[in-house]
């Protein structure tokens, strides 16, 4: 009987465990900046937050800072859990005043965050970072001056200077979308080159990058031991679209490309690293819509049944049902209950959806309903501008 009991002790221990793990969750934050007090990147946040996440409510609870660091924005864990990566949107880094890119080791029963180091993002305002799937490599798009930037993984989980660094060339684009909505404000006279998006299809075999300034969607392969980077396909958006977050499906046969200014959703054949139309472009924003807005963020459900788009002014999530083909049609825009929404985020049991309401300083939890349109639960975190959450599954 004693026997028994300590293995039902043992067990119980191990399942609060599990639990809390896939019920916590790291957000990343915009800190002060010292350097422009207006800048777009400016927030009251201190670092990286850890927050209890409740998995039957979808309440998030006891918010804790857990590294103190620059603008935080957009963070990757790699495939064992075992480190955080993060950019940091800045641009005063070092002697080239660019960009930089932070890793952690994660401890996974506290959750606590040990900084490992800190090194050059290849560029200026780095706003994206994912992991490659080899787990050797960090993959980083840096905004301002467009360029896309891998950085090695070491054995301890650091980073190693810039294995590559590729800035696309070609003539700018001033050009503003012509599928925008009635009244959007027009792009910027000239526009340059945006990195904003680099991420591996579902394979692992190639690579694909934003490019939000010159309208362009880059594929590459990632030579593993080099760490280059070798083109494969070029595709050009709708001029003055500004390509800025993309999604594949489960299969990794459609990619879902979100337009910023256009805040439209176009879908791409993906074959052998070559993206062809599939003839749709939907608008994220209700029929109808006149006046400004821009989409920030994509997120595609782990079934591959729903786009979901993050919509900047309107302040609202557009839902897609994707169907045969990987086509996809509008369900409902729903509202963020906070003003810009800087990305989405579904939790690992596919129950939920977060919006990161950047200017409202709060996330708002949303339950996904069967047709995959979020409810809002009427529950809220208040945490100062909120960028990017990952979960501890």
């Amino acid at each position: 009987m004693k026997a028994l009991a300590t293995s039902v002790a043992v067990a119980a221990v191990l399942a609060s465990a599990t639990g809390a793990e896939a019920g916590r969750a790291y957000i990343g934050t915009y800190t002060p900046n010292s350097v422009d007090p207006h800048a777009y990147d400016n927030g009251n946040g201190q670092g990286i937050y850890l927050v209890n996440v409740d998995d039957a409510t979808g309440a998030m609870s006891g918010l804790k800072l857990v590294a103190k660091d620059r603008s935080p924005s957009h963070l990757a864990l790699s495939a064992d859990r075992k480190f955080l990566y993060t950019v940091n949107e800045i641009s005063t880094y070092g002697p080239n005043k660019s960009g930089s890119v932070t890793a952690y080791a994660v401890d996974a029963r506290s959750g606590a965050l040990r900084k490992l180091n800190t090194v050059d993002s290849g560029g200026s305002i780095p706003c994206f970072i994912s992991v490659h799937p080899s787990g050797k490599f960090a993959l980083v798009a840096n905004y301002v001056g467009g360029s896309f930037s891998v950085l090695p993984i070491k054995a301890d989980g650091s980073l190693g200077e810039a294995s590559d660094v590729v800035k696309p060339g070609g003539p700018t684009n001033s050009a503003s979308a012509v599928d925008a909505p009635p009244g959007q404000t027009r792009s910027e006279p000239k526009r340059i080159t945006r990195g904003h998006m680099i991420a591996t299809d579902p394979s692992g075999q190639y690579v694909v990058g934003d490019d939000a300034g010159r309208d362009k969607i880059f594929v590459w392969r990632l030579d593993t031991t080099a760490g280059k980077l070798k083109e494969v396909s070029v595709t050009a958006a709708l001029a003055g679209s500004a390509p800025r977050h993309f999604g594949f499906s489960p299969d990794g046969k459609t990619l879902y490309q979100i337009g910023e200014f256009n805040i439209r959703l176009t879908t791409y054949d993906f074959t052998n690293g070559k993206l062809t139309p599939k003839g749709q472009s939907i608008s994220a924003m209700p029929d109808g819509y006149q006046g400004s807005g821009s989409a920030s963020n994509l997120q595609v459900s782990a079934s591959g049944k729903n786009v979901y788009s993050a919509n900047r002014t309107h302040n609202s999530i557009a839902t897609f049902a994707v169907g045969a083909g990987g086509i996809a049609t509008k369900l409902a825009n729903t509202a963020t209950e906070g003003e810009h929404p800087r990305s989405l985020i579904i939790d690992p049991s596919g129950k939920f959806l977060y919006s990161l309401n950047l200017r409202a300083d709060s996330i708002a939890s949303f339950r996904l309903q069967p047709n995959g349109v979020p409810r809002f639960t009427g529950k809220f975190l208040a945490v100062s501008a909120p960028a990017m959450m990952v979960f501890l599954p």
